[in-house]
């Protein structure tokens, strides 16, 4: 039981969430870098792709496990930084809602990474994947950028997270242990 409970999680929490700290750590350096050499304003218009993709991703995921949105930006220019926002409420009573938060969290990374392949795989071996990378690789990059308050809303879900990790993994073992009798 403790090596699938082990297994399940470097797999399913530690692999995900490293990954996804450092994708949003290299956005940001690159977001930053790319600020200081040219304009907010014009990292901005760059980024419009990344943030409205980011944004949706979290809109998206927040209604799929049932979330009130009480507001959103998909994007936008203003003086305190912030590009886009999706507010939400959820029933702090409900596992499920609760669980959601680490989805909601980390949406844009998977999202932006799955829509980048398909892409990528559309216009495999032609112009549009030169023009596809210089374009959009610049915007997803800078969309790869997890929030502070990505990363809280993230770590509200986590316990249930990790609960539901180990019940998959008893299950497992239960599965694997238990003989079928006929």
């Amino acid at each position: 039981m403790i090596n699938i409970l082990i297994s399940h999680i470097i797999w399913w929490f530690i692999v995900p969430v490293m990954s996804a700290y450092l994708m949003s750590l290299v956005s940001s350096f690159f977001t930053n870098l790319a600020i200081r050499h040219t304009s907010y304003k014009l990292v901005a218009i760059i980024g419009f792709w990344g943030v409205v993709i980011h944004e949706l991703s979290h809109l998206l995921v927040a209604l799929i496990f049932h979330h009130k949105i009480t507001h959103f930006k998909l994007w936008q220019i203003t003086d305190d930084g912030v590009l886009g926002y999706v507010n939400h409420t959820y029933n702090t009573q409900s596992f499920y809602q609760r669980l959601g938060n680490v989805f909601i969290g980390l949406a844009p990374i998977f999202v932006l990474t799955i829509i980048f392949f398909i892409l990528t795989q559309l216009t495999y071996d032609s112009f549009w994947s030169i023009f596809g990378i210089m374009f959009f690789l610049p915007s997803f990059i800078l969309g790869f950028n997890l929030s502070k308050a990505d990363w809280l809303n993230f770590w509200y879900g986590v316990p249930f997270y990790l609960i539901s990790i180990i019940i998959v993994s008893a299950i497992e073992f239960a599965i694997k242990n238990i003989p079928i009798l006929f």
